[in-house]
Parts: C-alpha cells; sequence; structure tokens
C-alpha cells in the first residue's frame, strides 16, 4: 500500500512532464534564428520632434469616441475580475493573547541563555520558514519592518534578539543575523545601507473554538444576506465596510487579497454578482462579491473613460508638433541630412543600437518604426511615425551581424534552455487555463458548515 500511494502520487506529475517534453522541440534553424535575433544589432540615427508641452483636447463625445475607436484593440486584455471585499478582523481574547505572548517571551528567554534560535524556530516556530531555521533568505529595508522593528534595529546589533510583538493574531521574536555568519543561500551584500537580514519564531493566537465559531457564523450571516442584497448593502446593515479591488486577471491578482488567494482564484470563475463563500484569512474573515466580470478582449467606453481624456490630451499635443514635424519632412526631400534637418528645427539625433530580441526603449510606442528600421537598407529614411511621444524618423546606418563561431556549445545550451522553458511556461498556463475553464466546481458545504 505505502508503494501504491507514492506511484499514485507521482504517475500524474510524470504524465504532465511527458506532455510539456513531448509538445515542445527546438530545431537547429530555430535555434541560429535565436542566435541571430538576440545579438545582430542594427545601428541607427533617431530624431523626436516630441509632443508640445502642454495643451487639451476639446473632450467633447465625438473626440473621445474616435480616440476610442483608434485605441480600442490596443487596450484589450485577457478576461478580467474586478472584486468587492468584505474584511471582517478576527477578535482574540486576552487569555489567548496571552498565551501566545507567554509562548513567545518563553522562546525568547531561552534564546537569551544561550539555546540555538535556529533550533527552538524549526521545533515552536508556525512561520512559513520554520524549517530552515526561520531565516526570511532576502535583505529587508526599514520600511518594510514597521516602527517598532524599524526602532529596535537602530540600537540593537547583529547577533541580537528583538523582543516578542503581536500583530494581529501572530506574535513575532526576531534575531538580526549577522552578515559575517550568512549561511543562506543568496550570499550577498546589503543592497542599500539599513537593510538587514532576519530571522524570525512565529507564534499564532489561538481563538477559542467557541469563539471562532460564532465570529464565522456572524460572517456566515452576512454573506447569506448578501445574496439577496448585494455585499455592500449586507455589509452595511451590520456596521461593517467594504472596498473593491482593482481590475485583475489570471496572472496579476489583487494585492489586496495575497492573503486569501483562494477568493482572488474564486473571483477568476464567478458570475458578475455572485456572492462567495466565507474565506479565512490569516487575521480576517475574508467574503467576496463579483463587481465586475469582463470577457477578454477590448474594454467597454465606459471602463475607460478617464483614460480616454489622457489620451485624447496626449494626441492633441501631438498634433501641435505636426507642423515642426513637416518642416523637418520638407528639409530630408530637398536633400537635407537627418542632422541637418534636426538642426533647421533646433533639434538633436540620438544614436540608436537595436536587435530583434531587445529594442530600444524609446521605441516601444512604435513598433511600426521598429519594424521599418529592422528591414531597411544601410542609408535608407523611415518616418514620420507618429507616437505618444511625437513625430519619429530614423535613419538606417548599419548592421553588425555577429560571426557564427560565437556560437559556441555553451552559448546553445543557455539559448535552449531558455527558449524551452518559456515554451513550456507558456504550454503550461494554456493547459491550466484549459483546466479551469473545464472544471465545474461547486460548494456543497451546508450554511453552517467550519472553514
Amino acid at each position: 500500500a505505502p508503494f501504491e500511494d507514492i506511484v499514485r502520487g507521482s504517475v500524474p506529475v510524470r504524465k504532465l512532464q511527458e506532455r510539456l517534453l513531448s509538445a515542445i522541440k527546438l530545431t537547429q534553424p530555430e535555434l541560429r534564428q535565436a542566435y541571430r535575433d538576440r545579438y545582430d544589432r542594427h545601428s541607427a540615427t533617431l530624431l523626436v520632434v516630441p509632443a508640445a508641452d502642454t495643451g487639451r483636447s476639446s473632450g467633447d463625445e465625438a473626440a473621445l469616441r474616435k480616440v476610442y475607436e483608434t485605441y480600442r484593440t490596443r487596450l484589450a486584455t485577457r478576461s478580467r475580475t474586478q472584486l468587492e471585499v468584505l474584511a471582517i478582523p478576527k477578535s482574540y481574547g486576552d487569555e489567548e493573547i496571552k498565551a501566545a505572548m507567554d509562548m513567545a517571551k518563553s522562546l525568547y528567554d531561552r534564546a537569551l541563555r544561550g539555546e540555538d534560535f535556529v533550533q527552538l524556530a524549526r521545533d515552536y516556530s508556525e512561520g512559513p520558514n520554520a524549517e530552515r531555521g526561520g531565516l526570511i533568505d532576502r535583505w529587508l529595508s526599514p520600511s518594510e519592518l514597521g516602527g517598532v522593528v524599524s526602532a529596535a534595529l537602530q540600537v540593537k546589533k547583529p547577533g541580537e534578539l528583538i523582543e516578542p510583538l503581536r500583530e494581529g493574531g501572530r506574535v513575532m521574536l526576531f534575531k538580526i543575523m549577522d552578515p559575517a555568519q550568512d549561511t543562506s543561500r543568496t550570499k550577498t551584500p546589503p543592497p542599500y545601507p539599513g537593510a538587514v537580514k532576519l530571522s524570525q519564531i512565529l507564534i499564532k493566537v489561538r481563538p477559542a473554538p467557541e469563539s471562532q465559531r460564532r465570529q464565522l457564523q456572524d460572517v456566515q450571516a452576512i454573506a447569506t444576506r448578501a445574496r439577496a442584497v448585494g455585499l455592500s448593502k449586507a455589509a452595511t446593515e451590520k456596521g461593517q465596510s467594504t472596498f473593491k479591488t482593482g481590475i485583475y486577471d489570471q496572472s496579476n491578482a489583487p494585492p489586496q487579497l495575497f492573503a486569501v488567494p483562494e477568493a482572488a482564484e474564486w473571483g477568476l470563475a464567478a458570475k458578475q454578482g455572485d456572492v462567495s463563500q466565507v474565506f479565512e484569512g490569516g487575521d480576517a474573515f475574508v467574503v467576496v462579491q463579483a463587481a465586475l466580470q469582463h470577457a477578454a478582449g477590448p474594454p467597454t467606453r465606459e471602463e475607460v473613460g478617464e483614460q480616454l481624456r489622457m489620451i485624447a490630451d496626449a494626441e492633441h499635443r501631438v498634433d501641435m508638433a505636426k507642423p515642426r514635424a513637416d518642416s523637418v519632412l520638407a528639409a530630408l526631400k530637398a536633400g537635407r541630412t537627418l542632422e541637418q534637418a534636426a538642426q533647421s528645427v533646433r533639434l538633436t539625433t540620438l544614436p540608436l543600437q537595436i536587435t530583434r530580441q531587445q529594442p530600444d526603449p524609446r521605441l516601444q510606442g512604435s513598433p511600426e518604426l521598429i519594424g521599418m528600421i529592422l528591414a531597411a537598407a544601410p542609408g535608407k529614411m523611415v518616418g514620420p511615425f507618429r507616437s505618444s511621444q511625437g513625430w519619429l524618423f530614423a535613419r538606417k546606418d548599419g548592421i553588425g551581424t555577429s560571426p557564427d563561431s560565437l556560437l559556441t556549445d555553451q552559448l546553445k545550451g543557455q539559448l535552449t534552455t531558455e527558449i524551452l522553458g518559456a515554451r513550456q511556461r507558456r504550454f503550461f498556463d494554456g493547459y491550466i487555463e484549459r483546466l479551469r475553464s473545464q472544471s465545474k466546481i461547486t460548494d456543497a458545504r451546508g450554511p453552517s458548515s467550519g472553514m
């Protein structure tokens, strides 16, 4: 039976790995093209006729509608969700808080008497890094640590302990790590002054079962009422308030729900207006309602109202710069060089070095110009192209072709790993999305069930 359990758990993973490997292949021509895309450099000279510094569009509906029709496909996104959230903090009794504080103080005293902090963390900490001796394996800034810990760091030295402190339903005890004794996987120097590494022992405050059951039932009653009148009204009736997340998709969870990721996951598959069950976070009970569900594609006119006004103003400032761009174009047609044309309107040109894989950041808003530069013969002029930053002209100066001798076995291995890794991620993301879209999940628990 134990062997069967091991096989039963490992076979699905192996099958998925086989599908990943069998579906992804890389040919030699593809590898060589990837090498060219990364290392062949195209040099060019760029002239930007900037948009006007000030100016606003008329802002009338006709102008905004025109901007919307122009940019609607560029604003298209994946399916996206917005949730209304009710988060009710858990309440803890004095005795429950005292028990957790006493435990933390006991461990603090034992560490002061010389017991190994790493072993204490492994034995008693309830934090996610307990198995590593409580080590938080990254550099922390004072702004991340809160006022109490930051103040303690001003007077304490590496190797010393910071007294236990409570934050919601957690009591935390910290030890300041000595960089000279750093045995972590990321042995890097402090990135900025004041950065520290800490080890942590975390003790959870445990409410009495009856108290927690009453809190849960109260929140479940709000969720039940919300299915009839809406979450905002149901919360207001109980003296609570709600807030809305930003619009998010599968790969961009809202930061307000990091402590309850299952709530964000629920929202992706919910219908607009649906109310969730009660989710339990570290310090709060959470109920969410799907406030917005938008299918993949362009946003509606109403969703991007304020954004359209900003785009319309930017477009108007670009229009105001067109006479200056026309002067540059006339100079070029008269036989002047790009540098001479730039001087005629009191501008200067800029050198460019781009590859197919990594275009210059200054050209991000004009993919048409990037394509024309890459396809143009040396010496050819391209432009003008309209962009959000103004009017762009460019001259292709040359191509630096990397010799085949640089495509060594080591570089081939690096390129192969990167390309196949990217393809595997795309394949796996699509696989998960297909599973999610085909899955039918129903909450069959009763209204008085636990968490």
